[in-house]
Order: C-alpha cells, then structure tokens, then sequence
C-alpha cells in the first residue's frame, strides 16, 4: 500500500505511484512462459507482442524498436552503455568518444556515464543544454538529457537538441515525463520509460531504440528481444505497465484534463511561497512539469520536515529517491545554494491526487514549518 492510513495524503507520485485498476487485473491472471512451444507459451509470446505494437503507436516508433526491461534503471544503462559500446566497435577502439550530458541527470545515467569516464577512450562532459554548443566537438557521439528533471520538474526540449545536434545520438531518460509531459518524442533516438512512474507496476520499463542503432548487450543468455536483453520476458509486468499506460495516454483529451487538474493541485501549492516568509520553489526553467515541485524553507532541513510532515500523514520527499544521500549536490550542481539545497523537499502528484488534499497539505507543511523555525529560528 503506498497510503499508510485512510486520510493520508501521498505526494510522493515521482517516487512511484499508485498502481491503477488495470494494472491490477492484469497482476491476478496466470501466464506461461512465453519462449515456450506450446500453446499457451505462445499465447504470452504474442501477448508481449501486441503489448509492444500498442506502446509503439503512443511512443511514435516500430514495434521492434521497444525493448522490455526491468525498469527505468535497466534501460539507461542498457541505452548508454549499450550505445557507447556499439559505437566503439563500429568506428574503432582506437577512436575517442565524447558524451554530453545535463547537470539534473538521474543516478542511473551518471553512474554509467561515470563508468564509461573511467575507460580509456570515452569522456563525458556535464552542462546545461544552454552550453553544450562550447563543449560538442568532432569526437561527440552522445548526448544525455532528462525529458523531466527529477529534482525540480524542468522540463528540457528534446527536439530543439536533436535540431542542433542531428548527427549524435540524442539518449533520453524519460522516466518523470512519459505520458506526463506534452512533447514530441521525434527527437529522441533512445527513450527510456518505467512502469512504476505511471500507475503500473515496480520492476518492469523499458526503452525505445531507432531502428539502425546498434545495442551491445549487457547481459548474455538466450535469444529474447533478438538477443539485445535475453532473459525470460516479465509478462506480467509488461502487459500490467502496458495498460497503465494505455489508461494514462490512449485518450490526447484525457491527458489534457488531467495535466489541467494537477496544474491546479500544484498551483495551490506554489502559493507557499508567497504564504511563508524565506519559501522559495526551485527550478531553473521557466517551462516545469505540473507533476513536481521543489521547494525549500529557510531554517528547516528537508529531512526534518519530510519526517515532521509524515507523522501528519502527509508523504512527501527530499528529492530523487536513488539519490536521496546526494540530493545536496544535486541541486548545487544547479546552482542552488548549499543553505537552500539542504531545506528543500519535493512535492510529486499524480491524477489520484485531489484539490482538496492540496488545501490541506499547505495548512499542515505551514504548521509544520513553523513548528520547526520556533525550536530552530532561522538566520
């Protein structure tokens, strides 16, 4: 249960959400293994098949072009490492590789693109978007940038990145903006999703691949997904995202209403910052996704807050749950100050979320801050 108890409020929607009723239905049926030959092996096979050609009409690609994973972690490395190495061994290892990347990448993509670093032959450079055009050079093979930041929801345009640089890769971590963020995928040539950030369940993702881009394999086994990601294929999870997904994006009209009605959640709680003296909201972008918001208090911690507010049955966090231990420098590599990164807390929602529940979580995060600036008074 992501609720603890019936009147808590979870805002907690970027860490995971809720699982949907679909998804739900799907999680209680009994499936064979799809690799097997008989008949009801072959009916999950071709089960995980219309799964991808229904994926492949609302991400704008071929059905061969999605490979199934085990979550949003899975598919970055599998997209950047995979990539970098079926770069090198097409053009040589004697070729060097540059990589670009922005300063509000997940850990799943800078702890690969710290690994490649560490190799002789491949560099990796992070800046903002606005500065890429002083570090591309002829040896920029990939480009990394996030579709939502997971921090502060800045919303990045990949197609304009594809305009500029359209001979490099373009790798797109799109765990925070799929079926979320209202943006072309036209200029991604790997995208990357997770099911648990749309209602469907934990340990199952997946990525999307253009046709004519070579994936070296990061594990070895049988002959699944053409021998790119082997392994006996989470049909479960893959059909159980597949509706999630289906439920969140099928309808354009749909989407709309509801990205109006968390506008109008996360609006009512923007006002915190006018409501509290020394509250201000993070972002670096003047476009951010409706889903999120970051914001720090003045004098209070992120941690002490985001306990404070959970014994109040309000759930929220301090930022990226991978990176939680981290998130400091996270938003100081942004350019936020160290004072500021260590009072901020993130606020994430999803369409099960209500108006209602956002009034009531700004009269108790205002109770709750003020609690905390009266046994610790701010400077």
């Amino acid at each position: 249960m992501v609720a603890k108890t019936a009147n808590a409020i979870y805002f907690d929607n970027a860490a995971t959400t809720p699982l949907c009723s679909a998804a739900k239905k799907i999680l209680l049926q009994d499936f064979a293994n799809p690799s097997s030959p008989h008949a009801l092996g072959l009916m999950a096979e071709r089960a995980i098949k219309t799964a991808a050609r229904d994926l492949s009409h609302i991400l704008s690609c071929r059905s061969d072009e999605i490979i199934f994973t085990s979550g949003g972690t899975e598919s970055n490395n599998l997209g950047i490492l995979g990539a970098a190495f079926g770069l090198q061994s097409a053009r040589g290892r004697h070729r060097h590789l540059h990589i670009l990347a922005t300063d509000q990448e997940h850990p799943s993509v800078t702890e690969p693109l710290g690994y490649l670093s560490s190799l002789p032959g491949f560099s990796v450079t992070y800046a903002a978007p606005s500065g890429w055009g002083a570090h591309v050079c002829e040896d920029t093979a990939m480009i990394c940038i996030t579709q939502v930041g997971s921090e502060t929801g800045d919303i990045f345009d990949i197609s304009a990145v594809k305009k500029a640089f359209p001979k490099t890769i373009v790798f797109v971590d799109g765990a925070q903006g799929f079926c979320k963020a209202d943006q072309p995928l036209s200029g991604a040539d790997i995208y990357t999703f997770s099911g648990h950030k749309i209602h469907g369940p934990m340990g199952v993702g997946g990525l999307m691949v253009r046709q004519g881009l070579r994936l070296q394999p990061m594990i070895y086994g049988g002959g699944q997904q053409n021998r790119v990601r082997p392994g006996t294929e989470n049909v479960h999870g893959i059909l159980a995202m597949t509706a999630a997904i289906k439920t969140q994006a099928s309808d354009q009209t749909k989407m709309e209403q509801e990205r109006q009605h968390i506008t109008s959640i996360k609006n009512i709680l923007r006002t915190l910052e006018h409501e509290i003296p020394d509250a201000y909201i993070n972002q670096i972008t003047k476009n951010a996704s409706p889903y999120i918001l970051n914001m720090s208090f003045a004098g209070v911690r992120g941690e002490t807050l985001t306990s404070l507010l959970s014994d109040h049955n309000l759930y929220i966090s301090m930022g990226t749950a991978c990176r939680t231990n981290k998130r400091v420098s996270a938003l100081e590599s942004m350019g936020f100050s160290h004072e500021r990164a260590k009072s901020a807390v993130r606020l994430s929602f999803s369409r099960m979320n209500t108006k209602e529940e956002a009034l009531e979580a700004k009269e108790i995060i205002k109770s709750c801050v003020s609690t905390l600036r009266k046994i610790k008074p701010r400077k």
